[in-house]
C-alpha cells in the first residue's frame, strides 16, 4: 500500500506541473487546467490521508471510504475551478 500511496503522490506532482505549463500557454483551456489542478491537490492531499487513516484504522474498507471521499473532493473542486472569475471585483 506504500509504494500505491507514493505513486499517486507522483502522479499528483507530474500534474500539477503540467497545470503550470498549460497555463503558461495563452490559448489553454480552463477545463483542462481545471481538471489538472484538481487532480493534483486530490492526489497529493489524500495519499496523505490515505496513509495517515490506514495507520490508524487498518481495516480493508479505510482505503474505499477515504477513495470515496477523495472522487468527491475532487469533483466538488473541478466544479469550483470550472466557475469564471467574478469581474465585479478589483
Amino acid at each position: 500500500m506504500p509504494n500505491l500511496l507514493m505513486f499517486a503522490n507522483g502522479v499528483g506532482l507530474v500534474a500539477a506541473t503540467a497545470a503550470l505549463w498549460v497555463q503558461g500557454q495563452r490559448r489553454a483551456d480552463h477545463r483542462f487546467f481545471a481538471g489538472l489542478i484538481s487532480i493534483a491537490v486530490t492526489l497529493s492531499l489524500f495519499s496523505v490521508v490515505t496513509w495517515a487513516a490506514i495507520a490508524i484504522a487498518p481495516l480493508p474498507l479505510t482505503g474505499l471510504f477515504v477513495g470515496t471521499l477523495a472522487l468527491l473532493f475532487a469533483l466538488r473542486l473541478y466544479r469550483e475551478l470550472q466557475k469564471p472569475p467574478d469581474e465585479s471585483s478589483p
